[in-house]
């Protein structure tokens, strides 16, 4: 069990296909794909029936998702665009569920494929398929002889806002208040629910709404948003499910064959169950939630973050149940957390023993033990319940922590041992390129020395910051006789060294050159007072200022020691016995080349340029 998005993701997207509905004689097929050497044969074989997995309204385009899961319980997002015109759908497979961002990037695919530049699809194609961009930096690239821009910026930690998110917005649009209470209710309980409705976009958009209330929770158990016909035994299941049925796969189901399930009639905005689950929450609870989702006018976070704040009322005091002695590891004592609640401690008891709630705990130990720490929307919301009640709960875990981890520093940090192996996944990545062949590998990457990328984030081929505002990507060739342009045409790429490798060693390269005094270092800056994902605060579990001195394992004191520290690292050590001496690269005298000491003279595929 644990989170079901991966890790480390190579590619904004993994996959795109043009899928036909196919006839009486024909079920639906893949028409074409790029890049054509995708070669997931499962997944292949079932994307044609999740993509048309009922007969659809040919009268109006739709966009909805799907959601396949892999033999280690990973999310792959599935996003999809029919046009009845064309009578086909265009989909983007990605390991990223970023809803909004990929539909607008269907429809960008859509206005070039109707366009007299549908010649430039492959190239726009090849120009997107990099590296998702990073916190604070914008993937742009023009099409349709530039007169069109696609803009993409990874998705901030804000809550859903309506009428922004797409999946949200229907969701609300969709239902009233009490019904969304009672399948919240349901979720938390985790039952067997089942989501209908006739449209497919209305109804993938309802399921991945319903599964957003829980957040900082997710579903842990079966999650389909839309259910194909030839998996609709998936309904009498007895383990607990989510899953979105469209109205004419339902009428296929003998009701009395399916049991105790939730049902939630979105064309008839109904919700029809067996259980009382909102008579176990506090009565105070339920009608402030009403009322917060009475009003169908609202815009922005109003909605999710009432769902937010009805999650800090029944389990934000587990800040109160974590246990952090000196010398041992950061634990979660379960009757602690009970006791946090006097008013529900039935509830408690009950949710204590759900994988939503397990999941996010171990996640929560995790990020502790691990030096990393968190914050978000859920943990400010939580500091500001803790201050209404004066009980401080978030300034007294974060002192306890600071105290643990200077205390671990003093030991040697043996807690954190694990924590460069997930904050670098890029060693490893290296090192399993390097095993698996390459005996060309050592040469090329000193050619790497003059690619090291200038800003201090994990760089993919066309990236930049939001302050640049540039152009970085294009179906059309753009150019600069400037120096200081950030169009640049890209430098010759050592021909030894496959493509991934290349952008993994670079990444490595330009972390290892960032732990040096003075190299520059990218801070992403995060809203709402909280901060997430940085490595120099570990925890920031309200928004207080202190004196405190933080606590980070990944720095050190000076040039001599954090060079002797990279050598000694067991990733250096390992390269090493790969063929890939760090040492003589001389890491710590690299510097900025220059556009004008840049090779110019590598060929830029027809129809499209990246830059540096």
């Amino acid at each position: 069990m644990g989170s079901r998005i991966r890790d480390t993701v190579r590619y904004l997207f993994e996959l795109f296909c043009e899928v036909s509905p196919g006839d009486q004689a024909r079920e639906p097929y893949i028409v074409k794909k790029y890049p054509d050497s995708y070669r997931n044969e499962e997944e292949l074989k079932n994307i044609p029936k999740f993509t048309f997995p009922c007969q659809f309204d040919n009268t109006y385009i739709q966009k909805y998702s799907f959601v396949l899961t892999s033999v280690d319980s990973k999310y792959t997002f599935c996003f999809c665009r029919y046009d009845p015109k064309a009578n086909t759908t265009f989909l983007i497979l990605s390991h990223l569920p970023w809803h909004d961002i990929f539909y607008n990037l269907l429809n960008c695919i859509a206005n070039l494929a109707n366009s007299p530049e549908r010649g430039e699809l492959t190239s726009f194609l090849e120009a997107c398929r990099i590296r998702p961009p990073m916190p604070g930096h914008t993937l742009k690239v023009t099409y349709n002889a530039g007169h069109n821009v696609f803009s993409c910026q990874c998705p901030d930690n804000k809550l859903p806002s309506i009428p922004e998110n797409y999946n949200l917005t229907e969701y609300f649009s969709a239902m009233d208040g009490k019904c969304m209470v009672g399948l919240w209710a349901a979720l938390l309980h985790e039952r067997r629910i089942a989501i209908v409705a006739s449209k497919p976009s209305r109804l993938s958009a309802c399921v991945q709404a319903a599964n957003a209330t829980l957040f900082p929770m997710s579903w842990q158990h079966i999650f389909i948003p839309i259910l194909p016909k030839h998996l609709v035994d998936y309904l009498l299941a007895p383990m607990p499910f989510l899953i979105g049925v469209p109205g004419s796969v339902m009428k296929m189901v003998r009701m009395s064959e399916l049991g105790d399930v939730v049902i939630l009639d979105v064309d008839a905005n109904e919700l029809r169950s067996p259980f009382n689950d909102l008579e176990s929450l506090p009565p105070e609870l339920v009608t402030n939630l009403r009322k917060a989702l009475g009003d169908k006018h609202v815009l922005g976070d109003v909605v999710s973050r009432a769902f937010l704040r009805a999650l800090v009322c029944l389990i934000g005091g587990y800040r109160d149940a974590i246990r952090i002695e000196r010398g041992e590891r950061i634990t979660f004592n379960p009757e602690a957390f009970v006791k946090t609640r006097k008013n529900m401690q039935p509830f408690l008891k009950k949710i204590l023993q759900s994988q939503i709630f397990q999941q996010f705990i171990d996640e929560r130990l995790d990020l502790l033990n691990s030096g990393r720490g968190f914050s978000d929307e859920f943990e400010v919301e939580c500091n500001n319940f803790a201050d209404k009640l004066n009980t401080g709960s978030g300034q007294r875990l974060k002192k306890q922590y600071r105290d643990w981890a200077k205390n671990v520093k003093k030991e040697g940090g043996a807690f954190f041992k694990t924590v460069k192996d997930k904050a670098n996944p890029a060693v490893q990545s290296a090192v399993k390129t390097v095993r698996q062949g390459g005996k060309n590998v050592k040469s090329a990457v000193r050619g790497l020395k003059n690619k090291i990328p200038k800003t201090g984030s994990r760089p993919s081929s066309i990236n930049t910051t939001d302050d640049s505002r540039f152009s970085c990507g294009s179906a059309t060739p753009v150019s600069s006789d400037s120096d200081t342009s950030p169009c640049r045409e890209p430098a010759r790429e050592p021909a030894a060294l496959p493509l991934d490798l290349l952008t993994e060693m670079e990444f490595l390269f330009t972390k290892r050159r960032d732990s040096f005094p003075g190299s520059p270092r990218e801070v992403a800056t995060l809203p709402d007072k909280s901060s997430c994902g940085s490595d120099v605060d570990l925890i920031k579990l309200d928004d207080s200022p202190t004196g405190l001195e933080d606590f980070d394992p990944l720095k050190f004191r000076d040039r001599k020691e954090k060079i002797e520290k990279m050598k000694s690292s067991t990733d250096s050590a390992l390269l090493h016995e790969y063929g890939l001496d760090f040492s003589q690269f001389g890491l710590s005298n690299f510097t900025s080349t220059s556009s004008a000491d840049q090779d110019t003279s590598s060929s830029v595929p027809k129809g499209w340029t990246t830059f540096n």
